[in-house]
């Protein structure tokens, strides 16, 4: 099936433009990451980086330093009553919902979100004050991506993938760390720490295992790359509504057509 959402995208934003909200100029750099994904190019010049939508010139490394985000501290120091939160609700999500994209046994990983591609996940939210309150500080962290709190069963191996877009970076707070869980990002692979929080860059190849028996659980969320420029976040907030809707449409679609696996670039 036609991908809408990657192949529509210069012609979406040159409406938006149109409008006059910004100089053009001060998001080219959108401009030309929509055009080398519509016409294909992101093998070619993203390297390692291989996301659905790519934007160059963005500094691009698999991880990040704790020195980067002086917010990681705060967050961590939050873990205990976000923790509490998700346990007021069951703390094992196993009222979750199945995460949709097929990259795992069915039922073995299991989301439960805030936000979906940037917009709250309203049967969710109010059930989580203090999480939110906490993320409030951090720029993009409900609405530049995926916020949910995700759990792997003990056993469980997410497959390799790469996310949606290099225009964020993701966070893992570790709430539940269990013995043998670890994630890889390009060639490095890490182990969750209880209450420690970890950025990583999603549009690299990656994927998760939980060899334990124990399940795994973490706060995810995405948050703006933080090279991009007021204008181009502004240029990338309307871009997410566009997004939003075409790919809805989409997965619907796949989810008539039963011989077609789910989208999977909005995962781990």
């Amino acid at each position: 099936m036609e991908e809408l959402w990657i192949t529509e995208g210069p012609r979406e934003f040159d409406r938006w433009l149109a409008q006059g909200k910004v100089d053009p100029a001060q998001v080219e750099r959108i401009r030309e990451g929509l055009e080398i994904t519509a016409e294909g190019r992101v093998a070619e010049v993203g390297g390692l980086q291989t996301p659905e939508i790519y934007f160059p010139g963005l500094t691009a490394r698999p991880w990040w330093s704790r020195e980067d985000f002086p917010w990681l501290d705060e967050l961590e120091a939050a873990a205990p009553a976000i923790l509490e939160e998700l346990q007021a609700l069951g703390g094992n999500l196993d009222g979750a919902v199945s995460h949709p994209t097929g990259l795992a046994e069915d039922g073995k990983w299991r989301a439960l979100y805030l936000s979906c591609i940037g917009r709250p996940y309203a049967k969710n939210v109010s059930a989580f004050p203090n999480t939110l309150k906490t993320l409030s500080a951090i720029h993009g962290a409900t609405d530049s991506g995926m916020t949910y709190f995700s759990t792997i069963m003990g056993g469980t191996h997410i497959r390799p993938h790469s996310g949606f877009s290099n225009a964020h970076l993701r966070c893992h707070l570790s709430l539940v760390a269990t013995e043998g869980s670890r994630i890889r990002v390009a060639s490095e692979a890490r182990a969750w720490q209880q209450g420690k929080a970890f950025v990583f860059d999603d549009s690299y190849d990656h994927e998760v295992w939980n060899e334990g028996e124990e399940r795994r659980t973490v706060l995810l969320f995405d948050f703006w790359h933080p090279d991009l420029t007021p204008p181009e976040i502004e240029a990338l907030t309307h871009m997410m509504g566009v997004w939003r809707r075409m790919y809805a449409r989409h997965f619907w679609a796949h989810q008539m057509d039963a011989s077609s696996p789910g989208p999977t670039s909005l995962a781990a």
